[in-house]
């Protein structure tokens, strides 16, 4: 019998078959973990607070999930310097009957993360969060801005997180210019110094990273075990299964996007992507030219990093 000029191609092929198999069964055992919201309070452990007054954090999140989904470097914060993280919801989704199963939801998903929560226009967020709304509807949007940056006066954040201007999703969007607005009101009524604004991606990646955070194992299964109870939300679409994949690519891409184009890519397996850019007054200005790679096991100095991105003269 002729010797087969194939066989060498089907050893490798079933070789490679058994690593995609091997990925196809890790997302079937993700099936058998009990979604959420979970009946009994899954409460995140303590953590030491840093020397001196905690650093605060508000994470704007157009719907929930969000919180989760782009938390990495938030999550990272308080467990490696006792951060208070401060969850703030902006929309509650479009569906008006689905409300109040997705706020129970996001309850038990910022107990998960130890975040603390706040509703932006209680009891179930704005309506309309858009760019178009924001561009026709003046007097409306000025109530929102007026609103949120009272939650701001509140929370007194040290470096807010929010959507990049071309997130694709209509309530992304609208959510970035919501925060800018409210956050630029909120710094010109207390006359506070510049912020960092941090712009996070999900629906569309950000053109202009500059920031890569290494998210060691044990946070990964944080954020999936947070996304999780988003139970209503998943069991339709099991986007927290998929995490890790986005979080694996996110390596890939940031390795040569914030990492240096050609470079070597990242040794770590999993990354989220960050453009840290500074609130002056009402004007979001863009950083000082550069980035910066955080691997998983490197602590984070904030205060070196925001000094490291801040415009030159301001």
């Amino acid at each position: 019998m002729p010797k087969d000029p194939s066989a060498a191609w089907k050893i490798r092929h079933k070789r490679w078959l058994r690593y995609v198999q091997v990925n196809i069964r890790a997302m079937e055992a993700g099936k058998e973990i009990p979604l959420g919201p979970s009946p009994k309070p899954l409460v995140a452990p303590a953590v030491e607070a840093s020397e001196g007054e905690a650093l605060r954090i508000v994470v704007c999140s157009p719907h929930p999930d969000d919180e989760a989904l782009i938390g990495a470097l938030p999550l990272r914060l308080r467990m490696e310097l006792g951060a208070v993280v401060t969850g703030c919801a902006i929309t509650f989704g479009s569906h008006p009957d689905q409300r109040a199963r997705r706020l129970r939801e996001l309850e038990s998903a910022c107990r998960v993360l130890g975040f603390n929560l706040v509703v932006a226009n209680p009891p179930l967020g704005f309506e309309r969060v858009t760019l178009d709304n924001r561009t026709h509807h003046a007097a409306e949007w000025a109530a929102k801005v007026q609103v949120l940056s009272e939650v701001f006066e509140r929370e007194n954040p040290d470096v807010v997180f929010a959507p990049h201007a071309e997130d694709f999703n209509t309530a992304h969007i609208g959510t970035h210019y919501l925060a800018v607005d409210a956050l630029g009101a909120y710094l010109e009524r207390t006359r506070r110094g510049p912020l960092p604004f941090i712009e996070t991606e999900f629906w569309h990646q950000n053109s202009r990273p500059n920031l890569m955070v290494g998210v060691p194992p044990e946070v990964e299964a944080i954020l999936i075990m947070a996304t999780a109870e988003h139970g209503g939300e998943v069991l339709r679409n099991p986007y927290h299964l998929r995490h890790p994949g986005r979080m694996i690519d996110n390596v890939r891409l940031g390795s040569e996007v914030v990492g240096g184009q050609g470079g070597p890519a990242s040794a770590f397996p999993f990354a989220e992507l960050y453009r840290v850019a500074f609130m002056f007054g009402k004007d979001l200005v863009a950083p000082r030219s550069g980035s910066r790679v955080i691997g998983p096991t490197e602590k984070i100095d904030l205060n070196a990093l925001v000094k490291s991105f801040r415009p030159e003269g301001r």
